[in-house]
């Protein structure tokens, strides 16, 4: 199985967390993580992962443009090859009270779940909070994201 973790990160939390998720994974699993600024949507779509999540921050109170835009080209790429991605997922960072960022994160869980080339959307969306708008990520947050993942693993395998 590959796993594509993808960032939109300006301060390296998004990055911690997505390395925080891969841990997680068993190591006959093959976990890629890059930022949306790396990499094309095309180089994913030649790699074609089995799971795809996707992650992006909230800033300014605009949850996650440039990896929404991502997410539409990458769609679009997979339209055309006819190529389908089975599972996906998103985690958004924050500096928010958690209960203020529920609607971003269902917004960008409905994009996921809306790209076509994605067969199945985990129901549930990871949200991180962050001390300040440079991080870093509350510890407690950290712990929620092992246990987050843990439960999106056993989804992707049922």
């Amino acid at each position: 199985m590959k796993v594509q973790i993808m960032t939109d990160t300006w301060y390296g939390n998004g990055k911690l967390l997505a390395e925080a998720l891969k841990e997680e994974f068993s190591n006959e699993i093959d976990v890629n993580i890059t930022d949306v600024k790396d990499v094309s949507p095309k180089k994913i779509a030649e790699d074609v992962p089995n799971v795809i999540i996707l992650g992006g921050a909230i800033r300014m109170f605009r949850g996650a443009p440039k990896s929404k835009r991502w997410l539409k080209q990458l769609n679009k790429i997979l339209e055309k090859s006819g190529q389908k991605i089975q599972c996906g997922t998103g985690f958004l960072t924050h500096s928010m009270p958690t209960n203020k960022v529920q609607g971003y994160a269902n917004r960008y869980r409905n994009k996921i779940e809306n790209a076509s080339m994605v067969e199945a959307t985990y129901s549930e969306m990871l949200t991180a909070r962050v001390k300040s708008t440079k991080g870093p990520i509350f510890p407690e947050e950290m712990e929620k994201a092992k246990g987050y993942i843990k439960e999106f693993i056993n989804w992707t395998q049922k």
